[in-house]
Formats: structure tokens, sequence, C-alpha cells
């Protein structure tokens, strides 16, 4: 992989999606910390999720932004404004964030979001996944989270991917209050302004979780740039994180 030579002082934010941690970035981390080895490079947990799993999780994606700020604050070694790296309901929270606070934030990538009320229920979570998501919901640990897996990769089942999901779920699980906060909280979002920092939206084709239909709406709503990967599942940085190191790397050139 091409290393860019940059010492561009921007910290890099990742939020993750619904119900999962910092730790399910997994070798994207890596990839990044290969691609842009002088920036911070800082992962944020909403609270209820990873380490921060015994609090509560807000209900709604403008309480998850005041909640991500805070934490944020204690992390940053510099005051100027981030990239947001955002995958899913992530994606929502980076749009309110750039709306909310844009002083804040320099740039957005969001991966396989969906927003109200551009794309209708059905799409925002696979119609043919209703079935799945409740056996989900009510699973033990390791067969939930091969379902998810399932869900959100195209590729063949990864026993060791399979067996740190439900170690990291037994060491920080979630509570049932905290499923339905998040839950409630992405189904309620609606996108009412388009923030004016430079966005970038990658999408998966083949998503069997959420209709790829949806990042196609945001773009043609927004007029913001989408890249598409052809094979990856919903989780891009699960099935494709060089690929999405690669973007990301080609999209912050044309900031600098």
């Amino acid at each position: 992989m091409k290393i860019l030579n940059t010492s561009n002082t921007h910290p890099i934010v990742l939020i993750r999606g619904l119900l999962r941690e910092q730790r399910h970035w997994g070798d994207f981390l890596n990839q990044l910390n290969t691609q842009f080895p002088k920036r911070q490079i800082i992962c944020v947990d909403l609270a209820g999720n990873g380490k921060r799993h015994k609090l509560q999780s807000p209900k709604s994606i403008p309480a998850m932004v005041q909640d991500l700020r805070i934490q944020l604050r204690l992390k940053l070694t510099t005051d100027t404004p981030v990239d947001l790296i955002a995958l899913s309901m992530g994606g929502m929270i980076a749009i309110s964030w750039m709306t909310l606070f844009p002083a804040e934030i320099r740039s957005a990538i969001l991966m396989n979001t969906s927003v109200r009320p551009l794309s209708p229920f059905y799409q925002r979570l696979n119609w043919r996944q209703y079935l799945t998501t409740v056996r989900m919901l009510l699973s033990q640990s390791e067969q939930q989270e091969t379902l998810i897996f399932n869900m959100t990769s195209n590729q063949p089942i990864q026993a060791k991917v399979i067996e740190n999901w439900t170690q990291w779920k037994k060491e920080c699980p979630i509570t049932a209050q905290n499923v339905f906060n998040q839950l409630l909280a992405s189904s309620m979002f609606c996108f009412t302004e388009k923030p004016k920092q430079p966005v970038m939206l990658l999408g998966s084709s083949n998503d069997r979780l959420v209709s790829h239909q949806c990042s196609e709406s945001l773009a043609k709503h927004t007029e913001w740039p989408l890249i598409n990967h052809t094979t990856a599942g919903h989780d891009l940085t699960l099935d494709e994180p060089e690929w999405v190191a690669k973007q990301v790397a080609a999209f912050y050139s044309q900031l600098l």
C-alpha cells in the first residue's frame, strides 16, 4: 500500500454503528495508521457500548452527538477541526454533528448510512432481514454474533472473528434498554439540513442489511459523491478494509 507523506494535523475520528464498539473496526484501524502515521486517530464508543457499556445510551442522535463530544474532548491533542469516518448509524451521528457544531468538523466519510425521509423503512432495514433480526435479538452470544456476521458481511464465516466478537460481548454486554435506545434513536433520526462540510459517501452494492438505494438517495439529494464497492457487505471495513483506506486517502488528498 502506498503511504501518503502528509503532516496534516486534523485528527481522524471513527464512529461505529448500532451496538458496535471500537474493537469492531478490526484491521481497518491498522490500515489507517499505516496510511496516516503522523495523524491522531481516535475511536470513540457511544455510551452503552464497549468499555462504556454500563452507561445508558442516549435516545436520540443529537444526544449521542453531545455524548461523543464530551468523550472526544478528553482524547484530542489539538483544537483543530476533525475528520469523521462513520459507518451506518455512525453516519447519522456524523451528519447531526456537522449540522449542530459545524466548526468542530472539517469533513466526513459516511459508509452505508440511511436517513429519513429520504429512504423508507423497508430499505433502511432490508425487509428480507426482519426475521433474522428478531432471531439475532433473541439469541445467545455466539449465535447472535454469527447472525450479525451473516447480515453485515459477504465473506465466508470467519471463526476467529466470531470468537473475538463473542468474547467482546461477554466483556462488555449491552443491556436490553440500551439496545432499545439505540434502535429508537436510529429509527427516528431525520435528515433536515445539508451540512456545509465536504462529504464523501461509500456504499456497498451488495449490502444485504441496508438497501444500497439508501446511499443512492442520499447522494442524489445532497449531491455528495458516492463510490460503490461491488461485492462487500454492509460492514465495508470488515470486508474491504484496505479498499476503504485507499478511498479515505484519496478523499483527504483533495482537502489538503
